[in-house]
């Protein structure tokens, strides 16, 4: 066992009633350790990245973890069209808040004055301008 998970052990068998553990042969006590390494599987994601962040007076955190799935499945994993339809709303959500952003910075630009290229318009800008003249 590497080191975090025999920590987890230990905390385990401190926590156990030791009535109980007491009635426990070495076999039991194997599979229930397995057990408890098997669902704390915090050290063995090849990408683990936890951070608080401090925001407006309060504590929030993130948390990225990547790796192999090494979870037995015991949920059917099959891809539902609920899944598949808030997929495709949540990606043109994000969609549309970059285009629109993208087109309030275009917009800004053109009312700054600033050519990125010259004698290229898309137009947009004429168009706008003329909505409110």
């Amino acid at each position: 066992m590497t080191e975090s998970k025999s920590k987890v052990a230990d905390r385990f068998w401190q926590i156990l009633n030791p009535e109980v553990a007491a009635d426990l042969d070495e076999e039991q006590r194997a599979e229930i350790e397995r057990t408890v390494d098997i669902m704390c599987l915090s050290g063995r994601h090849s990408v683990d990245v936890r951070k608080t962040v401090p925001w407006i007076g309060k504590r929030y955190y993130l948390v990225f973890l990547a790796g192999r799935d090494r979870r037995q499945h015991v949920r059917g994993d099959k891809l539902k069209l609920t899944d598949i339809l808030l997929a495709v709303f949540i990606a043109m959500v994000i969609l549309t808040t970059i285009g629109l952003a993208l087109l309030a910075l275009y917009l800004i630009k053109s009312a700054l004055g600033i050519d990125v290229f010259k004698n290229f318009s898309f137009g947009i800008w004429d168009w706008f301008q003329g909505l409110y003249h």
